[in-house]
């Protein structure tokens, strides 16, 4: 058995496969929080405690979820310490349900900034959840080991989200409005 300050030796593959992931996380990082620095102090604090923990990790499974899901605990840890809830902001705004899209053309004339803007605009719960399946790839199943929910709260939150984003940039698209107002990032 090893003692607390004698650590097994880590397998070197697990820390390359682990550094494979780190612009997934470093992006992920920086659609959640909005800010660069942050973004970049999480990834950093996600890969540290994952080569802390590399013996936890269970091989066979997914290392990108794994990785995902201790950054979103830091995460959700940071917003808590600082006073915020992620857990209430959903409930505090009421998400507007969206304007259909009558042609698909129409997301080839919205801007990488326009979305980005739309992501950063979204309530907490639904922007996780877009983040992780639409951009970061992961399956319905994953995003609910991630955010530790059941599968059908994933799927409500993605819909919503993703209807709350289309009422957002589908004005836009038509020329019809401006970018979605900035979060307040506290």
């Amino acid at each position: 058995m090893w003692s607390r300050r004698a650590q097994p030796p880590r397998d070197p593959s697990f820390d390359r496969a682990a550094l494979g992931h780190l612009a997934a996380l470093h992006d992920t990082a920086l659609r959640l929080c909005g800010d660069a620095a942050e973004a970049q102090d999480l990834t950093h604090d996600t890969y540290v405690r994952a080569l802390n923990a590399a013996d936890r990790f269970e091989p066979g499974t997914s290392l990108k979820t794994w990785l995902l899901t201790i950054l979103h605990n830091l995460f959700r840890t940071r917003l808590r310490d600082r006073g915020r809830h992620p857990e209430l902001e959903l409930d505090e705004e009421r998400v507007e349900l969206p304007v259909s899209l009558d042609n698909e053309d129409t997301w080839h004339a919205v801007t990488s900034a326009q979305l980005d803007s739309a992501v950063e605009s979204l309530p907490q719960k639904l922007r996780e959840v877009v983040v992780l399946r639409d951009l970061q790839g992961l399956s319905y199943k994953e995003i609910a080991q991630v955010l530790d929910l059941p599968v059908g709260t994933v799927m409500s939150r993605l819909y919503r989200g993703r209807e709350t984003l289309r009422s957002i940039l589908v004005p836009l698209a038509r020329g019809e409005g401006t970018a979605a107002p900035k979060r307040d990032v506290k």
